[in-house]
């Protein structure tokens, strides 16, 4: 799709990868606000990757103007960072944006995105926004996971930026080895190694806050407790290889991290509280007891992947590595 209203960008195509697994109720919510993004000049393809889809997620992606791509069987098990590469590969455009199937992206998100990228970053992270009308616990799920990526929080240059809501040059992209795609990194963590391979490099990520996806977080407080617990699994391995960390040099040190579990616990619900409050935003101080919750399952994630990574490494590093129990 070609748009002739302002404002322009140099960048003449550009491609939005979005895998998608029994998102039907949103998905065509999602594709329609990427393809009412005006830039000049630019070219826009919108590539959904389905990944397994037991529901009408294909049908409606198509219907709302995206390429499908039916990666796998409905039904089938699947792997999102498989989906964003073979979307990825796919693709024709520079640069590649990856937006996760509940993130609806609002106006201006593409224009910040490319002005970013314009202004010599490699990697651009967008701002993850919080949607009206989700239940409490979806809530809470938001204010545990994206307490730096909120369009409050300070533009800036990061270490690291998740990938619901995230975009990189194509052939900085295709030099690295892209998401991970093994257990247990596949659901999680999965973006860290390629975006550590990029800064090892001398290539940065910006974190640009004008770039606004509304985050549709899924209900349940079982759900949160999973969630978490599965990005405390990987953090060890993730971070500890790639670099692509806030304080990544502590995560090369996993048994000083274990000893250290209980004020882990408090100190990062302290975090993410003082957080928002900077922010402007009270909520999460009643929410307090919840997100408490999420930290310890987060740390016992944590403490669980580091132990097995580390005995991986001392005997069976050629041994398949297990999934968190908790998927």
């Amino acid at each position: 799709m070609t748009t002739t209203e302002e404002p322009r960008s140099s960048h003449g195509f550009v491609s939005v990868v979005i895998p998608a697994r029994n998102e039907a109720a949103l998905i065509a919510d999602v594709v329609g606000a990427v393809r009412r993004q005006l830039v000049t000049g630019v070219c826009l393809e919108v590539i959904v990757v389905d990944d397994g889809s037991t529901d009408e997620t294909p049908a409606r992606a198509r219907a709302a103007g995206a390429e499908v791509i039916e990666m796998r069987g409905p039904g089938e098990p699947g792997n999102p960072a498989a989906a964003r590469n073979r979307g990825a590969a796919e693709s024709h455009g520079d640069p590649i944006v990856f937006l996760d199937a509940d993130c609806v992206v609002v106006d201006g998100w593409l224009t910040a995105m490319l002005a970013a990228h314009e202004r010599g970053a490699t990697v651009v992270g967008g701002a993850l926004a919080l949607p009206p009308g989700l239940s409490a616990s979806a809530r809470c799920d938001y204010y545990c996971g994206w307490y730096l990526i909120h369009p409050k929080a300070r533009a800036g240059w990061v270490p690291h930026h998740p990938p619901p809501n995230l975009s990189v040059r194509r052939e900085a992209f295709f030099s690295t080895d892209g998401f991970s795609t093994q257990p247990p990194l596949d659901y999680t963590n999965e973006e860290r190694l390629w975006q550590g391979q990029l800064r090892a490099r001398g290539d940065r990520i910006y974190f640009e806050p004008a770039a606004v996806a509304f985050h549709h977080n899924r209900p349940g407080f079982g759900n949160l407790l999973r969630r978490h617990y599965r990005w405390g699994y990987t953090a060890v391995e993730a971070k500890s290889q790639s670099g692509a960390a806030r304080l990544a040099w502590i995560y090369r040190h996993p048994w000083l991290l274990i000893l250290a579990s209980p004020l882990l616990v408090v100190a990062h619900t302290g975090m993410i509280v003082l957080c928002w409050l900077r922010a402007g935003v009270l909520e999460p101080v009643w929410m307090m007891p919840a997100i408490l919750a999420s930290r310890f399952t987060s740390v016992a994630g944590l403490c669980t992947g580091a132990a097995r990574w580390l005995e991986a490494k001392r005997g069976r590093a050629g041994a398949a590595r297990p999934r968190p129990r908790w998927q």
